[in-house]
């Protein structure tokens, strides 16, 4: 079944063209990312209210989402029993025939909550994290779960090599992505780039910094994530 929606998911990206929205939150975060792009920059992510969702259907319908991404400015989960009232007024927001994504770098996620979305990205800092990612047990429908990892000057490639073998054989994960760290003057760095470019799309995904997405944050659509509450 889990193979099934894999590649129904992955030619469905292909015909339709998916056009993703990011919700970028703000709920705060452990901060321990050395390489965190929010902290290093200074940027200036509004704290996340309900009222802040008050626009988010009509965002959805009026760009023609089928995408929803949650991520951040801080962990979208961070001291998650304290904004249950987000959450629950973010899925009422969001039309039934869209799909959802979360990002996120907490690895022991309620399973009710897992189940809430079609793929879970979760951002690893070291291999031995890879042993904590556990996909839903017991669901109808099984979530696609993708490591991301951000390369940093202590990355080699027979760590990369490392990293892509164990998530090759492992039943809990189905996609690997890596990509750059952003520094403090909000450049891309080049860490291990030339390994990486040569085994994307076959050993895993590289992403190169853009912004590739929209951004949806406390009502208002942003292109840059660099801008989003610059006005404030």
């Amino acid at each position: 079944m889990g193979w099934l929606l894999r590649q129904l998911a992955h030619w469905k990206e292909i015909i339709l063209q998916d056009k993703y929205l990011s919700v970028i939150t703000n709920f705060g975060c452990h901060y321990s990312c050395p390489y965190c792009i929010v902290k290093n920059n200074n940027l200036n992510i509004p704290k996340s209210t309900v009222k802040g969702l008050s626009r988010l259907h009509n965002e959805i319908c009026d760009n023609n989402i089928n995408w929803v991404s949650v991520s951040g400015g801080g962990d979208p989960l961070w001291e998650y029993e304290n904004h249950e009232r987000w959450w629950k007024h973010f899925f009422q927001q969001v039309p039934l025939a869209v799909q959802l994504e979360l990002h996120t770098s907490i690895l022991n996620i309620e399973q009710d909550l897992k189940e809430q979305f079609n793929r879970i990205v979760y951002h690893l800092h070291t291999f031995e994290q890879l042993k904590h990612v556990k996909r839903s047990e017991g669901g109808v429908f099984e979530e696609i779960v993708r490591v991301v990892f951000v390369v940093t000057e202590n990355f080699t490639e027979d760590l990369i090599d490392k990293i892509a073998e164990y998530c090759k054989e492992s039943p809990e994960i189905d996609e690997l992505s890596f990509r750059q760290m952003v520094d403090d003057h909000y450049k891309s760095t080049n860490y291990c780039a030339e390994y990486l470019r040569a085994g994307h799309k076959d050993r895993w995904w590289y992403i190169e910094q853009c912004d590739y997405n929209l951004y949806y944050c406390e009502n208002k659509i942003y292109t840059e994530y660099r801008k989003i509450g610059e006005e404030l």
